[in-house]
């Protein structure tokens, strides 16, 4: 698996594909509706909900109540890219079924009844659990798309049937017209993501070649230019957390 690619025909899935045009409900069918917040939307993350209609359940990412610029430039370019990456891997089991743009702000798909890994001990995470995580990767990877957010252990769930699911592709890119060799590379980074979990879990049934695989990311990683730019914000604030005596996030 760890040199798998998009075979010919999986990689011309079109580049233009996208949820459907055709919403299943409205936002006022939102306003109205049951719902409880999950993420509160933080620059420049959307609010995020969990939503009954007509007795089934939704996840609702919304950039609407956020500020002018969040909104209407971040946003829009967010809630397009997740929504072209959404209508390439509609499908998969696994990933979030039956997307929908609900207007130009947000965007909706089934609730997938589980847990964020993150929360789920150690314990409870078995080798065939990310047997099957890694296999779902792949499946997503011969769509043309790289999520490249799963080392955050809170966008991979575990089912309440104990399977694998992944959410919130916001960060994913189209691989369909990069270089052979660099969608191999973002493949084997996204890859990476999984073993990271792995390992955490239990690293000795992992096997030599994905040790191997990860070992080699990590050291790649520490010279990576964005990691900086991305945690040194991160570690500020949580200094500045600390000095006014709340707890790190």
């Amino acid at each position: 698996m760890l040199e798998s690619s998009p075979t010919e025909k999986q990689a011309e899935t079109p580049l233009s594909a996208e949820v459907s045009a055709r919403p299943l409900f409205g936002r006022a069918d939102v306003e109205r509706a049951e719902k409880k917040l999950i993420r509160r939307g933080r620059w420049p993350k959307a609010e995020l909900w969990r939503v009954r209609i007509a007795g089934d359940e939704w996840v609702v990412k919304d950039f609407r109540p956020r500020d002018f610029v969040t909104r209407n430039l971040i946003g829009l370019w967010l809630l397009g890219r997740e929504a072209r990456a959404l209508g390439r891997v509609a499908g998969v089991p696994g990933t979030p079924p039956d997307a929908f743009r609900i207007d130009r702000y947000a965007l909706a798909y089934r609730f997938i009844p589980g847990r964020p890994l993150a929360l789920v001990p150690l314990r409870e995470q078995p080798k065939e659990y990310f047997e099957k995580l890694e296999s779902l990767l792949d499946a997503v990877h011969s769509r043309g798309v790289v999520h490249l957010d799963n080392r955050n252990c809170n966008n991979i769930l575990m089912t309440d049937r104990g399977e694998p699911a992944l959410v919130d592709f916001e960060s994913n890119l189209a691989t369909g017209h990069l270089p052979r060799g660099i969608g191999d590379w973002l493949r084997s980074f996204d890859r990476a993501g999984v073993y990271k979990h792995w390992a955490r879990a239990n690293r000795n049934s992992m096997g030599a070649e994905r040790e191997a695989a990860l070992d080699g990311m990590n050291r790649w990683r520490k010279f990576w230019v964005l990691r900086g730019i991305w945690f040194v914000p991160r570690e500020i604030k949580k200094m500045w957390r600390r000095v006014r005596g709340k707890p790190a996030k």
